[in-house]
């Protein structure tokens, strides 16, 4: 009976080529929410890894540059999705994902969506307390177009209020 042939090294397995798509889907995913595809491409290759990762072996897995895999593995630390692990012996920076998805939301993201949110509130309340354009305004709005102005911007803010309660809310906190 003959035996198989041997597979060529060149030729990716069916395993291999899955983790590559799953790779390339997380990079789609994160480009719909308009993060870009590296942050998800960067974040799904570490973490599929079993082991931390060297900032150079990041950028030679992924094609890029080193420049390119520096920038956003800051930015997943800022988001608490990657940590810098440290690797005795070694001078090069090596990066783990973070696996706990709970904690990439809890420390991570709401935060910075909370930020988000306060100023947007913030510009939103300076908007409606500015009062209404004089005559000597350059953009002459007419008492209608103010009406709808503040109409527009109270149905804002009160998104804004009940945003703000959901993402202060001690359910949210107890569910991550």
């Amino acid at each position: 009976m003959p035996s198989a042939p041997a597979r060529s090294k060149t030729q990716p397995s069916t395993w291999e080529k899955e983790l590559h798509r799953f790779i390339e889907a997380s990079g789609n995913t994160t480009h719909a929410f308009g993060l870009g595809r590296l942050i998800g491409r960067m974040y799904a290759l570490l973490y599929l890894h079993p082991g931390p990762l060297s900032l150079e072996r990041i950028a030679t897995d992924l094609e890029i540059s080193k420049a390119s895999a520096s920038l956003t593995i800051r930015q997943l630390e800022q988001w608490h999705a990657v940590r810098h692990v440290p690797v005795s012996g070694d001078r090069r920076h090596f990066y783990e994902a973070e696996t706990a998805f709970r904690v990439i939301v809890r420390d991570g993201l709401l935060p910075g969506i909370r930020k988000k949110l306060s100023s947007a509130g913030d510009q939103i309340g300076r908007t409606l307390h500015a009062g209404t354009p004089s005559a000597s305004d350059d953009r002459r709005a007419s008492t209608p177009d103010v009406q709808l102005i503040r109409k527009r911007l109270k149905a804002a803010a009160s998104l804004h209020r009940k945003l703000d309660a959901v993402l202060s809310s001690r359910l949210l906190e107890n569910l991550l």
